[in-house]
């Protein structure tokens, strides 16, 4: 059995689909299947040192599809950028398809569709015999180092703090925030975790604040690591909420991309947000603040970590795989 997993990722794209396919690449090598990752984005953009066989190819190819799929394989799709034309060639191509969606993009072949996130009432698919739908938090897909993690303590006063802003912060907004709240709140320590992909290094740095340390590149082990000395995190609302709700590190999200709306949605019908933050709003430093705030209350962030206790129990992207790897 051989898997193909075609993404991508990049400054313009982000990184969240990277990292929730190297969790289901991590699962299908550690049982003993064969995995070939393929990335469409730039070199320089994308760390891929942690995985074995991985390629950064411009997969967006039907006649590249035509050639490096078998019909013995398996292929796994999480994409913004192919169109409807190229999942029909991968799916009449491969053996069977996993499709990773998040808001029903566009009309899927045949194959498995899975929406791993936690709201997806509103998001419409169409009832077809050749699709079935893997759809919920039970599917919330987070990598390896995240799985069974436990916070140890809730500190009574607020010392560390996670920005974490996408692997690219696309829309540029960590020096801003940090601007705001380092100079406000200088007797704490502000973890700034940029990726490969960030071209804003320049403006972060520019800070010269003593209390702000920037991490880059860092693996998922580094990642948890950071999330469970942080008392609290600023991030944008893709894949990492899912890693601050798995290790109960309280978070202020905010709207980065109209593709996390249902996150938003999602994080709204279980109370754990009261305020949208959207990237583009003038006021968007001073809100955060205000968020901010709020948590350095220890009351309301016990509140938070109880209940993110309840809503990922890491075994998603088991579910998923286990899904995949059934006969036809």
């Amino acid at each position: 059995m051989k898997v193909l997993i075609f993404t991508e990722g990049g400054n313009q794209l982000g990184l969240g689909h990277i990292s929730r396919c190297s969790s289901l690449y991590d699962e299908l090598a550690s049982r003993g299947i064969e995995v070939e990752f393929i990335i469409n984005g730039l070199p320089h953009e994308i760390d891929i040192n942690n995985y074995k066989n991985v390629k950064i190819f411009n997969w967006l190819s039907a006649d590249f599809l035509y050639q490096h799929i078998k019909k013995t394989d398996y292929c796994i799709v999480d994409s913004y950028l192919a169109g409807e034309d190229f999942y029909q060639v991968i799916s009449a191509k491969a053996r069977k398809c996993l499709f990773i969606d998040d808001f029903a993009r566009i009309k899927y072949p045949k194959g498995i569709i899975a929406n791993p996130s936690l709201s997806t009432e509103n998001v419409k698919y169409p009832i077809r015999d050749e699709n079935c739908y893997l759809l919920g938090s039970q599917y919330i897909i987070i990598r390896n180092p995240f799985i069974n993690v436990k916070r140890a303590t809730v500190n009574t006063k607020v010392k560390e703090v996670l920005i974490t802003l996408g692997g690219s912060d696309l829309r540029n907004i960590t020096p801003a925030i940090l601007n705001q709240l380092c100079s406000s709140y200088p007797e704490l320590i502000f973890h700034v975790v940029i990726g490969k992909a960030n071209n804003n290094l320049r403006g972060i740095n520019k800070n010269k604040l003593q209390n702000i340390y920037v991490y880059h590149n860092v693996n998922a082990a580094e990642m948890r690591n950071i999330m469970l000395k942080s008392d609290l995190a600023i991030t944008a609302a893709g894949q990492t909420i899912y890693e601050l709700l798995a290790t109960q590190t309280p978070f202020i999200p905010i709207k980065v991309a109209e593709n996390q709306s249902n996150n938003i949605a999602g994080l709204k019908e279980l109370s754990l947000v009261e305020t949208v933050l959207e990237h583009d709003d003038v006021l968007l430093t001073v809100k955060v603040e205000r968020e901010f705030e709020k948590l350095m209350d220890v009351a309301i962030r016990n509140q938070l970590v109880c209940k993110y206790k309840k809503i990922v129990d890491g075994l998603g992207t088991n579910r998923i795989i286990n899904f995949l790897c059934r006969s036809n």
